[in-house]
């Protein structure tokens, strides 16, 4: 029977599947360079060819999950006969459904780990990726909205990065959430968390020139669901 040979691209997304199970099972901080090899049987030197770190490999992780998101948010931003709120309200909606449907996984691992002070830069590269992928879609949408006379700002694209910004302030927010050392703590930190998310929506409407309440946020429903699927 003759080898099966992979190309370079199926050996890559299977390193990195294997990866994210591992950091599924035992978390970022708790996965080294060695345990990597060992679950895929992958060669050092191979490692290194696809990832030359662990930082690498985890960066690669959120660019794949960003696109995977990506693909599945579009149609809601993009859906025809809306105006600008509604298509930004669209995809705000749609992408906490698609967090909770894809489970951000690599999120899920790496959170506690990435937002401790010795992994700021790695935790913001993460961001980053996200942010330059998103960034046009928000942009062409605040765009619009201006246009439509139904936002108000002279920067739709610093708009949309502070909405971004916003959005991943909640994952630190969420951390106090998941430290909480019992269950009244937890309640407190997801109440708090909700009153952020509350601030954050009113400067989003402000900063859109909109009444106060016309974006939508998280509601404490689904904050407690996501800290549910965080740490069952």
């Amino acid at each position: 029977m003759s080898r099966v040979v992979k190309t370079k691209d199926v050996r890559r997304a299977e390193v990195l599947d294997q990866a994210l199970a591992l950091f599924l099972e035992r978390g970022y901080d708790n996965v080294s360079l060695n345990d990597l090899l060992a679950a895929g049987g992958t060669p050092k030197g191979a490692f290194y060819h696809y990832f030359p770190s662990k930082e690498a490999l985890i960066s690669a992780l959120a660019q794949r999950s960003a696109a995977e998101a990506f693909e599945v948010l579009r149609p809601a931003f993009d859906e025809p006969g809306r105006n600008a709120l509604e298509r930004l309200n669209a995809g705000l909606a749609a992408s906490y459904d698609v967090k909770m449907a894809m489970a951000a996984p690599e999120q899920i691992a790496a959170m506690a780990s990435l937002l401790k002070p010795g992994n700021q830069a790695l935790f913001r590269r993460i961001v980053t990726i996200w942010e330059d992928l998103f960034r046009p879609v928000l942009t062409e949408v605040i765009t619009q909205g201006v246009r439509e006379g139904v936002f108000d700002t002279f920067d739709p694209e610093g708009v949309g990065d502070m909405i971004q910004g916003f959005a991943a302030s909640l994952q630190a927010n969420l951390v106090h959430v998941l430290n909480a050392p019992d269950a009244r703590s937890r309640r407190k930190a997801i109440d708090d968390c909700v009153k952020r998310t509350k601030l954050h929506g009113i400067a989003t409407d402000r900063i859109l020139g909109l009444p106060d309440g016309s974006t939508v946020v998280l509601n404490r429903k689904q904050i407690a669901a996501m800290v549910a699927l965080l740490k069952p």
